[in-house]
């Protein structure tokens, strides 16, 4: 996967500042104040897994506005690709032939969901097509709860944040130093 950013080593992000900080968590999340200020409130931390942790474990102390900040940070599945961000491109894979339709179908079921639910359907895609995801959504709205929908969005969150985490600092440690 090139073309990736870089992120520091742990040690570095521990003595970086809050606004730096937050650049690694965007990385990692997309942005989300609330979220980043917890996790920077809780370094120094021993490794991103760490980090990580502590993030899943913050988000179970979140209020429910501040859930829904943190899941609503994250881009809808099919949004056009200039509302991603440069990691969601990338996860959300190449453009297919018959793209057009795939896209007006995740807006439709984008909008269900979110009609449902209040808040955008976040799923760990881990390089999955999205067109073979429409009938994991559309068992989820036929059959989810809000709350379990919340829960599982939001972990899933955390795991493409760690997916994202492994990627980068790879990509990290194999670009030479200056």
């Amino acid at each position: 996967m090139s073309g990736l950013p870089t992120i520091p080593t742990i040690a570095e992000t521990n003595r970086l500042t809050l606004e730096k900080f937050t650049s690694v968590i965007s990385l990692l999340f997309e942005p989300t104040a609330v979220l980043t200020k917890r996790i920077y409130d809780q370094r120094p931390f021993a490794s991103y897994d760490q980090l990580l942790d502590t993030a899943g474990a913050e988000i179970k102390k979140l209020t429910p506005e501040e859930l829904l900040e943190v899941i609503n940070a994250h881009p809808r599945i099919g949004e056009k690709a200039t509302n991603l961000s440069a990691l969601s491109k990338i996860e959300q894979g190449q453009r297919a032939s018959n793209e057009d339709e795939i896209l007006a179908k995740w807006a439709e079921l984008n909008k269900r969901y979110e009609d449902k639910y209040g808040f955008r359907f976040v799923i760990f895609v881990n390089g999955r097509k999205k067109e073979s995801l429409f009938p994991i959504v559309e068992e989820r709205i036929a059959h989810g709860d809000r709350t379990t929908e919340l829960l599982t969005g939001l972990s899933d969150m955390v795991e493409i944040a760690r997916d994202r985490a492994n990627k980068l600092l790879a990509a990290s440690a194999s670009c030479p130093s200056p």
